[in-house]
């Protein structure tokens, strides 16, 4: 309530409901000094409202210059400055100015026409095909090492490190990196830290392969990272232009970028087995059957110089191949620095500003208080294993089965068909598992993987049979992708309030168990390996199941909690009485408004 002296007012007022206590109160004010009531209509104008004013002036006689008129203000004004609704006067909207570049930056934001998307789709697929290319140059030579490297077990020795030094980048290098880099700048010089471990297959030598292997482990964390902001970031921009959710955006962008990561297991492998010639690989007739008896499970590290087929390739060969990784990785750069466009234009000033971001020792903090956890204890060796099973494929089953049997020009096209099933499968079971859950999936995956372990220990490859090389690599490959799929996705599940630690411990694992696999790779034979990943598989999928009923328990008694609370909001309310107690009378009679 405002007062409004007799001779000043001129006011717009909206229509007041009239309650009890309202009329009571106005009782009360009517008592004071001739001051008057007055209740116009919504939407009424000056001149009704004046209209209303001389009426009321007919009905008491003359006024006085003290009178006082008690009007409501509490709605909106009829103001020409905003435009109303249609149809609704109750809808005012005030005209839309649009804002300077300027004050968007001072206000955290940036402006973006509807064209945009086509741009974000285009850099979306830069950054893809780009990582496709570096990867068809890491993949190819990943899975060479254990074969072309194998004197001392260099290969592996290799590969371990790379891993190793991944664990520690993984926690302390990307936030350091990209705050000072930037995200774009960050994917290229990460990528360029592929280029010496390519470049020393020229000259394969302990302190060459391993310390590059060292660089190129520490640069593939920031180069994740920042490939993951970069489209994190432009998805959340192109769902506001195209207006749709984001989470489904973020979904498909990365889709795309996977589907095209995935298919570099193919080129890769295609390059190598299409280079190196087969002048050692010979058939069963010019190699004694004795060294074939020594490949499969029999397989150990001190075999190769038996085997004809384990020699190294002719040195021109592996250069020509390293060649052409080396130009893989130079040309991905190039994409980045001159498709990709700065994440500065999607906000990265704002993201930054905006966003929470754990330093190292945080981030170590918080994944040493995640392992606290029952559930994270619990998933540690089913992690472990995704790590080890996927350094088995690329190593050992090259070496002593692919190998040892039908050469090193062969491991590329069985490596292929590894790749093409496992990013088919990849696909299905993220799409199959809205319709049958997690848990038929995962029952697959260890089956298969179990029965293909049990017949490596009794399988004796030999060059006659190559279907069947590939058959074992298909197969490896469904298992393979339902570990990636659904224990990711049970990480997102299970915590979902800490996402970044859950991730960076699944991370720490899966790079635990490549680093054992390729640590014990030259000291044990197939046999052994094949006993030990056994073992860890096994017992991963009893605690998974641990995991999964206590999951489902939690499940449970969240439901029965949503229905109890349900059936107490069901009950019916006693009615309240009405507010016309003694002590509210006095708080209304509390209020006394003045004369001027």
């Amino acid at each position: 309530m405002v007062n409004f002296k007799l001779a000043d007012t001129v006011a717009f007022v909206q229509k007041r409901m009239v309650s009890p206590r309202s009329q009571r109160r106005a009782s009360v004010v009517r008592a004071f000094d001739h001051t008057t009531w007055l209740d116009v209509e919504e939407g009424t104008s000056n001149r009704a409202m004046t209209k209303a004013y001389e009426e009321d002036i007919n009905r008491n006689g003359s006024t006085k210059d003290n009178d006082v008129y008690i009007v409501s203000v509490t709605g909106a004004y009829d103001n020409d400055g905003f435009n109303k609704g249609d149809g609704d006067n109750d809808n005012f909207k005030k005209p839309i100015r649009e804002i300077t570049d300027e004050e968007a930056s001072q206000q955290g934001k940036f402006k973006m026409s509807r064209k945009e998307k086509w741009r974000i789709l285009k850099n979306v697929s830069a950054v893809s095909f780009a990582f496709m290319v570096q990867f068809t140059a890491f993949q190819g030579t990943a899975n060479l090492q254990s074969s072309i490297n194998a004197k001392e077990g260099l290969g592996t020795v290799s590969l371990s490190a790379i891993y190793a030094a991944l664990v520690v980048s993984c926690i302390f290098v990307p936030t350091f990196v990209i705050k000072r880099l930037t995200v774009k700048w960050t994917l290229c010089v990460s990528m360029l830290c592929y280029a010496p471990y390519i470049g020393a297959q020229f000259y394969a030598k302990f302190y060459t392969l391993v310390p590059a292997g060292v660089l190129l482990g520490l640069g593939a964390a920031p180069m994740w990272a920042s490939k993951a902001t970069y489209l994190t970031q432009v998805a959340g921009v192109y769902a506001k232009i195209t207006d749709q959710a984001v989470d489904g955006i973020i979904v498909r962008f990365f889709g795309f970028f996977f589907l095209a990561w995935q298919t570099a297991e193919l080129w890769g492998n295609l390059i190598s087995s299409l280079v190196l010639s087969n002048p050692h690989g010979g058939s069963a007739n010019e190699t004694i059957l004795g060294n074939y008896e020594a490949c499969g499970a029999n397989f150990c590290i001190t075999n190769i110089n038996n085997n004809e087929n384990l020699h190294r390739p002719a040195d021109s060969e592996i250069y020509e191949i390293s060649g052409i990784y080396l130009a893989c990785i130079f040309v991905a750069v190039i994409i980045i620095a001159v498709c990709v466009d700065p994440l500065s234009r999607y906000g990265e000033k704002q993201r930054r500003n905006s966003g929470v971001e754990l330093t190292g020792i945080q981030l170590l903090s918080a994944t040493a208080y995640q392992l606290k956890k029952p559930y994270q204890q619990l998933l540690i060796p089913i992690t472990v294993w995704i790590g080890m099973e996927q350094a088995f494929i690329g190593a050992d089953f090259t070496q002593a089965y692919v190998s040892c049997a039908l050469g090193i020009p062969s491991v590329g096209y069985v490596m292929i068909c590894f790749g093409v099933v496992n990013a088919i499968c990849s696909l299905l079971f993220g799409s199959v598992m809205k319709y049958i859950g997690r848990k038929p999936i995962m029952a697959l995956g260890a089956i298969v993987h179990t029965a293909l372990v049990a017949w490596f220990l009794i399988w004796k490859p030999h060059p006659s049979n190559p279907a069947v090389f590939f058959i074992a690599s298909g197969l490896w490959g469904v298992g393979d992708a339902v570990w990636q799929t659904q224990v990711n996705g049970l990480y997102g599940t299970l915590f979902r309030r800490n996402k970044e630690a859950a991730f960076s411990n699944y991370r720490l694992w899966e790079s635990t168990g490549f680093v054992i696999a390729y640590a014990y790779s030259t000291h044990l034979c197939a046999r052994m390996k094949l006993y030990v990943m056994l073992i860890v598989l096994e017992i991963g999928v009893f605690m998974y199941i641990i995991v999964e009923i206590l999951h489902a328990r939690k499940l449970r008694r969240q439901k029965e909690k949503e229905r109890l609370a349900e059936l107490k909001a069901a009950k019916p309310k006693p009615e309240e009485p009405e507010e016309t107690d003694d002590e509210k009378d006095d708080i209304d009679d509390d209020i006394i408004v003045t004369h001027l």
